[in-house]
C-alpha cells in the first residue's frame, strides 16, 4: 500500500521513495469466449495485431494515485492484465504522497466537479505543492524509462508530472475520469491551474466529451469509456446460496450461515471468505430472503451524496416499503488519495444515529475492508447479487463503474441523471435516472422498482445486454489502441496509405474538404474511425438532426475459416461498394476497422432510415461477392439510432447505434434494429 512520502526540494527521489510498483497478472481475451459475440473477438484480434505494431519495443506505463479504492483502481487492477495477455509491455505505478499533496489533489477532485469540497482555494501555496510533488514523481518515473515509451497519467494528482516527462522523451497521454456536464467557477479555475501543467501530453482522453474544458478541442482528444471484466471475481456467476453465506459472514443479513462463504475466484480456484467488514451501524441485519434490500455502494465522498440516498430513502421508502438499505464503502483509512472520507463517514454515522427509530432499524452502514482485493471483490459482487435494487446517487459523476457492474448482474438499477450515469442507463430500457438533487424522487423510484417486481425484471435484464455490448473491456482496449494510434503516429510521421484503389468514393461531409490519405481506410478508400468521429464533433455546430448507422458484418470469422485472410478482405471491399452506391451522396461511410462500418444520415425521418437500413441489408444479402474463383454469400446486420447535435454527443450516438446493432445479432443478424428516443427520456 502507497505511504506517505515528503518532496526533495531539488525534486531527486529514488523510485521506490515516490513511486509504488504494482504487480499485474496476465489474463486473456480468449478466456471472455463464453460472454463475447463473434464481432466483439474480431474487433479484439484486429486491436491486438495495431496494438503490436504501435507498442513494439515499448513499455507502457499507467500512473495513478491509488491501488485501492475507487473505480480507477479497480479498472487498472482488472483491465490491465489482459494488456500484458495481448502482448504489451504494461506496468502500473502509483504515487506516494504526503497528507498535503492527497489535501491538494482532492480539492482539484471536488473542483473539477464543480463541487466545493472542503470550501478551501487552489493558491499559490497549493500549486506550489502539486509542481513540487510532480517533480519528485517525474523524476522518479524518469528514471526507470526507455526511449519510446509510453505514460498514461491518471487525473489531476498526476497532471504536473507532464512537462517533465515529456522533455525526458516519454509519449505521455493524460487520462481524465472526472469532471461536471456544467461548468462553474470552481471547474473553470481548476482547469485555468491545469492547463498550463498538462502542456507535455500529447493525447488527452475523457469518459465523456461533456467533461472537456472549453480550451481543449476534440482533434487532440479521445473518448474512451470505462469496462469492466466479466470474468474479475467481482463479476462471476455467484450461486444465491453463495451470496447469502457471504452476506450473512459479514454480519449484514440475519441468519447463521448454511455454508461456508466460499467464492470463486479470477484464476478458477475457489477461496474462502476471512475478512469482516471494519465498522457496522445496524440495529440488526435484516432477513435478505423475507426483506428487499436496497444497496448503495460508493466511496465514502461528499460528491456520492450518501446523505442524500439515506435521507430520500428515510422519508419516501421506509413509510411506503417493508424494503431495508444497506448503505456500505470502502474502509476510509484504506484509501490513500482521500483525506476527507473518515469525516463523511463520521457525518453519515452521526445523520443514522439521529434518525426515528422505525428507520433507523431499517437502515444499515457498513465498511468493507478493500485487502486482499479479491475479497473486497467476493464482498461486492454477494452484496449486489442479493439486492432488490442498486442505487448510485452521485451529485456529479465522471462514469461510475458500480451502475455497469450492477446492470452486468441484472440487478434494477436507480441513478442519478449526470455524467457517465446518462450513458450507461437509458430511461425506463436499462434502469432509472432521477434528478440528483430531487431526494423525494429518488426515493419514489425506488418504490416505484420495489412495487413493480415485473418492471425491475425487464430493466434488469436489459441493463445486462446493454452493459455486454457496450461495457466490458474488449471495448475498452479497441478503443485504447485508437488512442496510442493517434498519439504515437503523428509523432512519428506516420499517415495510412491510401491503399489499393476500391473504387469507392468517400462520400464528403456537406461543406467539408476532401479527406487527405490519413482520414482514409486503407482497405476501402472509405472514411476511417478517426475521420468519422471529427466531422460529427463538426457537425454538432449545426441544428440538423443526424441518424447514425452501426453496421457488421455476419459470421466474418467463419469467412476468414473457411476462405482465408485475402478473400474475407476482398469480402469486405465488395461489401464496401455496395453500401456506397445505396447511401446518398451526403450521407458519409465509414469502415470502422475489422468488419464493422457507419454511415450517418442527415435529415431522415425514423421510417426513412428503418427503410434505408433494411435495404442495405437487403442490397449486400443479394449482392454475389466474387472474390477469385469463388462466390462468397454474405448478409450484415445494422443498429441505427438518431443523434441530435444540440444535446448529444456523437459518442452517447455511436453507443446508441451499437446497442441496436447487439440486439440485431442476438436476434439472429442479417437485420436492421432502430432505437428511437423515448418520450420522456
Amino acid at each position: 500500500m502507497p505511504g506517505t512520502a515528503s518532496y526533495p526540494r531539488g525534486g531527486a527521489a529514488r523510485p521506490g521513495e515516490a513511486l509504488a510498483e504494482i504487480p499485474l497478472e496476465t489474463r486473456h481475451f480468449e478466456d471472455l469466449g463464453r460472454y463475447l459475440l463473434m464481432p466483439m473477438v474480431q474487433r479484439v484480434r484486429v486491436a491486438r495485431q495495431r496494438a503490436g505494431e504501435l507498442l513494439g519495443g515499448r513499455t507502457v506505463w499507467m500512473v495513478n494515485s491509488t491501488a485501492w479504492g475507487g473505480g480507477v483502481a479497480q479498472l487498472l487492477r482488472t483491465l490491465l492484465p489482459y494488456w500484458k495477455g495481448a502482448g504489451i509491455d504494461v506496468r502500473w505505478v502509483v504515487l506516494r504522497g504526503s497528507a498535503e499533496f492527497f489535501r491538494v489533489t482532492k480539492r482539484f477532485h471536488n473542483h473539477l466537479h464543480g463541487q466545493p469540497g472542503d470550501g478551501g482555494v487552489l493558491g499559490t501555496e497549493e500549486l506550489t505543492t502539486l509542481d513540487r510533488a510532480a517533480l519528485c514523481h517525474a523524476g522518479a518515473l524518469a528514471s526507470l524509462l526507455s526511449p519510446g515509451d509510453v505514460v498514461v497519467l491518471h487525473d489531476p494528482q498526476t497532471a504536473a508530472m507532464s512537462v517533465p516527462l515529456e522533455r525526458a522523451g516519454a509519449t505521455v497521454i493524460w487520462r481524465c475520469h472526472i469532471g461536471t456536464d456544467h461548468r462553474n467557477e470552481y471547474a473553470r479555475n481548476a482547469w485555468r491551474c491545469l492547463r498550463p501543467r498538462l502542456a507535455g501530453v500529447r493525447r488527452f482522453v475523457f469518459s465523456r466529451r461533456a467533461s472537456l474544458p472549453g480550451w481543449l478541442g476534440g482533434a487532440e482528444t479521445s473518448i474512451v469509456t470505462p469496462g469492466i471484466d466479466p470474468r474479475s471475481t467481482k463479476n462471476l456467476p455467484m450461486s444465491y446460496g453463495a451470496a447469502r453465506a457471504i452476506v450473512q459472514h459479514l454480519g449484514l443479513a440475519a441468519g447463521v450461515p448454511a455454508a461456508a462463504p466460499r467464492y470463486a475466484r479470477t484464476d478458477g480456484s475457489v477461496a474462502t471468505l476471512a475478512a469482516g467488514p471494519t465498522v457496522v451501524d445496524s440495529d440488526g441485519p435484516p432477513d435478505w430472503g423475507r426483506d428487499p434490500v436496497v444497496v448503495s455502494l460508493a466511496r465514502w465522498d461528499a460528491i456520492k451524496d450518501p446523505l442524500g440516498v439515506l435521507d430520500g430513502f428515510a422519508e419516501r421508502v421506509v413509510p411506503a416499503t417493508g424494503a431495508h438499505l444497506l448503505l456500505a464503502g470502502p474502509d476510509p483509512g484504506q484509501v490513500a488519495d482521500d483525506p476527507e472520507a473518515e469525516a463523511v463517514l463520521a457525518g453519515v454515522r452521526e445523520r443514522w444515529r439521529r434518525l426515528p427509530p422505525r428507520a433507523r432499524a431499517r437502515v444499515h452502514l457498513a465498511c468493507l475492508p478493500l485487502t486482499p482485493p479479491e475479497e473486497n471483490a467476493a464482498m461486492v459482487n454477494a452484496i449486489q447479487r442479493s439486492a432488490a435494487v442498486v442505487v448510485k446517487k452521485s451529485l456529479q459523476e465522471g462514469f461510475g463503474l458500480g451502475v455497469t457492474e450492477a446492470m452486468w448482474k441484472a440487478r434494477p438499477v436507480v441513478a442519478s441523471a449526470v455524467g457517465g450515469h446518462l450513458d450507461q442507463v437509458r430511461h425506463r430500457h436499462s434502469g432509472l435516472l432521477v434528478d440528483p438533487a430531487d431526494v423525494a424522487a429518488f426515493g419514489e423510484a425506488i418504490v416505484e422498482l420495489l412495487r413493480d417486481p415485473p418492471l425491475a425484471a425487464r430493466l434488469g435484464q436489459a441493463g445486462r445486454e446493454r452493459a455486454r455490448a457496450l461495457f466490458l473491456n474488449d471495448r475498452h482496449f479497441v478503443r485504447w489502441v485508437d488512442v496510442f494510434g493517434a498519439a504515437l503516429e503523428p509523432r512519428a510521421g506516420a499517415s495510412r496509405p491510401a491503399g489499393p484503389g476500391a473504387g469507392v468514393p468517400a462520400p464528403p461531409w456537406p461543406g467539408a474538404a476532401a479527406p487527405g490519405p490519413a482520414g482514409h481506410d486503407a482497405l476501402t478508400g472509405l472514411w476511417n474511425r478517426r475521420r468519422l468521429e471529427n466531422e460529427l464533433d463538426r457537425a454538432r455546430q449545426d441544428a440538423e438532426r443526424l441518424a447514425v448507422l452501426s453496421m457488421d458484418v455476419d459470421r466474418y470469422n467463419e469467412v476468414i475459416r473457411r476462405h482465408g485472410a485475402a478473400a474475407a478482405e476482398a469480402l469486405i471491399q465488395s461489401i464496401a461498394h455496395v453500401l456506397a452506391r445505396r447511401l446518398r451522396p451526403n450521407d458519409m461511410l465509414a469502415r470502422m476497422g475489422g468488419a464493422e462500418f457507419a454511415a450517418v444520415v442527415p435529415s431522415a425521418a425514423p421510417s426513412l432510415i428503418q427503410s434505408l437500413a433494411d435495404g442495405l441489408c437487403a442490397a449486400v444479402r443479394e449482392q454475389a461477392h466474387t472474390t477469385g474463383t469463388n462466390s462468397i454469400p454474405a448478409t450484415i446486420s445494422i443498429g441505427a439510432a438518431f443523434f441530435d447535435p444540440g444535446t448529444q454527443t456523437h459518442d452517447e450516438a455511436l453507443r446508441a447505434a451499437d446497442a441496436a446493432l447487439h440486439e440485431a445479432k442476438v436476434a439472429g443478424g442479417d437485420r436492421a434494429i432502430v432505437h428511437q428516443p423515448l418520450p420522456g427520456a
